[in-house]
């Protein structure tokens, strides 16, 4: 248990440090990859109602009973009415978890961020998933249930796409962070989360992924 628990506490340094822009260019791999499973098309339309999103391109996940997470990622805020972005705001995910959990597993996280108080939540110092903000396991399928409202229900949706083995994967209480330091380097000084995510994102790798975005939002239902 207790080499469990080490383990957890050293992935940050192991297996991280990726740049602003490979964390971008991993983040549209990602968001490509989920749009082009035969499902995705309720994760589609979600994403068409949100007002922003999140993704984390490599979480790690390590767990025997006792487990822990840790990803970086990078957040977008969408303006509905008019289609614009705004970003990009690098973060950081991390947390314990108790259940019935066994190995290690290399995750790419996708959040949809369904309104205005899921994407306040990542500007904060610390947001915990779950406890404010609620976060549900994002539906399947062709398209959603006509007669459910998701945007009601649940402030972020979670999509995964997972490479390895793990039984049981949840983020509840999982703590999020801004990236002080990757934002810094990005942006060549010190700019609050807020207003990053008042600003249209000017560098070509950001605008990439927005542009990817855009092509799944405005695609004609059913193609």
């Amino acid at each position: 248990m207790k080499k469990v628990i080490l383990i957890v506490a050293l992935i940050p340094g192991l297996i991280f440090g990726a740049t602003a822009v490979e964390r971008l260019t991993s983040a549209l791999a990602i968001v490509r990859e989920l749009s082009n499973i035969p499902d995705a098309g309720a994760f589609i339309e979600l994403l068409r109602q949100s007002e922003g999103i999140a993704i984390y391109p490599s979480l790690i996940k390590v767990g025997l009973v006792i487990g822990g997470q840790y990803g970086e990622g990078v957040v977008f805020k969408r303006d509905v009415p008019s289609g614009r972005w705004f970003g990009p705001l690098f973060v950081k995910l991390s947390g314990l978890s108790l259940g019935a959990q066994i190995g290690i597993q290399n995750v790419g996280l996708v959040l949809v961020l369904m309104n205005e108080d899921a994407v306040k939540g990542f500007t904060s110092g610390n947001v915990t998933l779950g406890g404010n903000i609620s976060i549900a396991a994002g539906p399947l399928g062709r398209s959603l249930s006509a007669d459910t409202d998701y945007k009601l229900q649940s402030s972020i949706y979670s999509y995964s796409v997972s490479r390895g083995f793990f039984a049981g994967l949840s983020l509840q209480g999982s703590v999020v962070q801004v990236d002080d330091e990757i934002n810094k380097q990005f942006y060549g000084s010190s700019v609050s989360a807020s207003d990053i995510l008042k600003v249209e994102p000017t560098r070509k790798e950001a605008k990439d992924l927005v542009d990817y975005l855009n092509s799944l939002i405005y695609l004609q239902p059913g193609i």
